[in-house]
């Protein structure tokens, strides 16, 4: 904690010089906190296993124009989460501290005091025919499915990358080839996992019309390859070596707009399961309509539908795929961790094994399901907005292998009153029911699948 505090001190002291040498310095950021309740987890009421929980967090992010077109961009997130698991997040710090600390807290007088870590550095130089960036620096694309840098006002996630791109522009369309570094064990040779991505956008303003494709080639060393961690009684034999592909299309209308993004995730693990190998080989679909509201109607209607691949138990290649974890369509399903077992097969994205349904923040995903969430949204005023989302959801394969499963996921109803009392302020409740279906009493285990539903009421701040 105190090498955080001495980090920012100097930041601090720094900026103030720079200021005085008459250098440009521009600061943005945010403020956010919430509260969080989940009523049964579990989705059995006799151990429903509730969890209530409060967040806060701070973002400031610094741009320096040390000279004409060279930028250097940082940005400091200030209470972040200390919980093991979910520390490189913007997922905030419990309010009430997360209760690690040595001392006795029955007979604390203050609270345990978080640091500041440095999320983003890079430097950003624009020349005449593009843009060079180089850094540690923030990463998305299309709808967000799987490139999402977390730009939502409550977003807990986000995507960066250590490395090297230059963004070319030809008038309407750009493209980007990008070198970057994951991991990097120690200072010596042969102990990295990288990134070679490139990335080609179409961005017309004059007939909302939108492309794009990136292709992201993910290599590892033997030695660094680390894949055990999420594969249960894996040995790394060999080099991890993986390829993404995502490929975006939009168009927008007065009356209508459209984008849709399909991912395709295929490669080799590495990995050996009983001396078999375990290779990759799973896709995603996610689609967006709207109908704005038009001159003085109040309505607006939406709709979200997608489909994720799920991982089929008696093969030895994984199928299944996980939405990036800021992409949500409900306020519970795909959301928080559900049920008695993993039907969405994301498993392998909770790295902590000590936190469960009913202790564990909104780290879920869309994996393993198909989806369709219609919404409409009412303009009660010019502050205030009333959003209705119905969700119905099934599961694409039978994850467990268990008899007489059936596939659905079941109905949820989210109602969410939306004040902006002024610019830049939000502040956003809802509530959520969801209504499970067959899918999570797995057949023949006869799980539980009680009614479950929660709150929220969240506040938002952006300068």
């Amino acid at each position: 904690m105190r090498k955080s505090s001495n980090l920012f001190l100097f930041m601090t002291v720094m900026v103030a010089g720079l200021n005085a040498t008459a250098i440009s310095i521009d600061w943005s950021g945010g403020y956010r906190v919430e509260f969080n309740d989940v009523n049964s987890p579990t989705l059995d009421s006799s151990n429903p296993d509730p969890k209530t929980y409060g967040l806060q967090y701070l973002f400031l992010n610094s741009k320096i124009v040390a000279s004409d077109g060279i930028n250097i961009v940082a940005r400091f997130d200030i209470m972040g989460s200390q919980t093991p698991g979910y520390e490189n997040s913007q997922l905030g710090s419990l309010v009430g501290g997360s209760g690690i600390g040595t001392d006795p807290h029955v007979t604390a007088q203050n609270q345990e005091s978080t640091g500041v870590n440095v999320s983003q550095l890079y430097l950003n130089a624009n020349t005449e025919y593009g843009s060079l960036i180089a850094g540690r620096a923030p990463f998305e694309f299309g709808l967000g499915m799987t490139h999402n840098a977390g730009l939502g006002p409550f977003d807990h996630w986000y995507d960066t990358r250590d490395g090297v791109a230059y963004r070319f522009f030809v008038d309407n369309i750009s493209f980007m080839p990008m070198l970057s570094r994951v991991s990097q064990r120690d200072y010596g040779r042969g102990v990295t996992i990288n990134d070679e991505t490139f990335v080609f956008e179409y961005k017309n303003k004059d007939n909302g019309a939108e492309a794009g494709v990136v292709q992201q080639i993910r290599k590892s060393s033997v030695d660094s390859n680390d894949g055990t961690a999420v594969v249960t009684g894996s040995t790394a034999v060999s080099s991890w070596s993986t390829k993404t592909i995502n490929l975006y299309l939009g168009r927008s209308w007065e009356s209508f707009k459209f984008k849709m993004e399909a991912s395709f995730l295929t490669g080799e693990t590495g990995l050996q399961v009983a001396g078999e190998n375990i290779n990759i080989n799973s896709y995603a679909l996610a689609a967006e309509l709207l109908w704005p509201a038009l001159n003085d109607d109040k309505w607006e209607y939406g709709l979200k539908m997608g489909y994720a691949s799920g991982d089929n138990p008696t093969t030895t290649v994984y199928e299944g795929y996980q939405f990036d974890r800021n992409y949500d369509v409900a306020m519970l399903l795909f959301n928080h961790r559900m049920g008695s077992a993993d039907f969405l097969t994301t498993g392998m994205t909770h790295t902590n094994a000590g936190l469960t349904v009913g202790n564990s923040a909104d780290d879920e995903s869309i994996g393993n399901a198909m989806y369709f969430a219609p919404t409409a949204k009412y303009a009660w005023n010019d502050k205030l907005d009333l959003r209705t989302t119905l969700v119905y959801a099934q599961l694409v394969t039978n994850p467990t292998l268990t008899l007489d499963t059936s596939k659905d996921l079941g109905t949820e109803l989210d109602i969410e009153l939306i004040y902006k009392p002024r610019e830049r302020v939000i502040w956003s409740n809802g509530i959520g029911v969801l209504f499970p279906g067959q899918a999570w009493k797995d057949g023949a285990s006869s799980f539980e699948n009680g009614t479950n539903f929660g709150f929220s009421t969240k506040s938002a701040i952006t300068f």
